[in-house]
């Protein structure tokens, strides 16, 4: 269970990096190109470690898993790094890490997983977080530069949260011994998704110059989260690893207030309150 909490907050920590890097670089370019960008140099990554690391024996299954939990994780990268483009950082990330840490627990729960009575609070804590944190009043003065739009964002943050436990739950049902190769399988879908939509909706790809760094950094960030993020997985359980591998908002909203000095009301400082107790109680024996 120790190596699974360490896992699972390296994840965090990752994750939380790279959506903040890939929430500014998105106010430069679409989601799509930063999407696409940072997984192309996750896939190169990715691919450079299934080549390094002992040879893996995957079955059809195990990349069929890998391929949806890149379809369904790449429709919650995109619409994080939309979310966090148009919403405040520090109210975005708590929704998604709620979602993400309640909804795979839940599935564990139906699949007949026994889940502690602290687990199954956190996870009823996790959905009143979301309700107070997306009534709040969005009424905090922001920089003129920047366009918010607090109601897409939550829908956008609703639809992440979906996808990222898509792919929790997907990756799942692969097999230690298919090593990373279904990471890998992941990337290729979520890039060839992404690639086509940036260039059919988006401005082209790959991101824009001005979005370049930052797209890269998330794309670093990515590759070395999902490898954390499957082996805590693996190791399970799939509620401890999900919940615990869902703490990036701390992250988030501290790099958010030290970098772009965004503020909270005191309703929507509850509301972030009460989405990282939920994870952290889910996460109690």
């Amino acid at each position: 269970m120790t190596a699974t909490v360490l896992l699972a907050l390296a994840t965090s920590l990752l994750f939380g990096v790279g959506d903040f890097l890939g929430g500014v670089a998105t106010r430069r370019d679409s989601a799509y190109a930063v999407t696409g960008t940072s997984h192309l140099l996750s896939i190169v990554l990715l691919g450079i470690a299934v080549l390094l690391l002992p040879a893996a024996s995957p079955t059809s299954a195990d990349l069929l898993w890998g391929a949806v939990s890149g379809f369904s994780g790449v429709i919650g990268v995109m619409s994080l790094f939309a979310a966090l483009a148009v919403g405040r950082m520090s109210i975005v990330a708590p929704i998604v890490a709620a979602l993400s840490a309640a909804l795979p627990a839940a599935f564990d729960l139906a699949g007949g997983t026994r889940l502690s009575p602290m687990t199954l609070a956190g996870i009823g804590l996790a959905l009143v977080a979301i309700v107070i944190v997306s009534i709040a009043p969005d009424d905090v003065a922001h920089a003129a530069a920047h366009e918010y739009r607090p109601r897409r964002a939550l829908l956008l943050s609703l639809l992440a949260g979906v996808g990222f436990s898509g792919a929790f739950v997907a990756f799942s049902f692969t097999a230690p011994a298919s090593g990373l190769t279904p990471v890998l399988a992941a990337r290729c879908v979520s890039i060839a998704v992404a690639v086509v939509l940036a260039m059919r909706f988006g401005r082209g790809f790959p991101a824009d110059r001005t979005a370049m760094p930052a797209s890269l950094g998330a794309g670093l960030t990515d590759a070395l989260a999902n490898v954390t993020m499957l082996t805590a997985i693996r190791l399970g359980p799939l509620a401890v690893a999900s919940v615990l591998g869902s703490l990036f908002p701390v992250v988030v909203a501290v790099l958010a207030r030290v970098f772009l000095g965004e503020r909270l009301t005191w309703l929507q400082r509850v509301g972030v309150a009460v989405a990282l107790a939920a994870v952290l109680l889910a996460a109690l024996p």
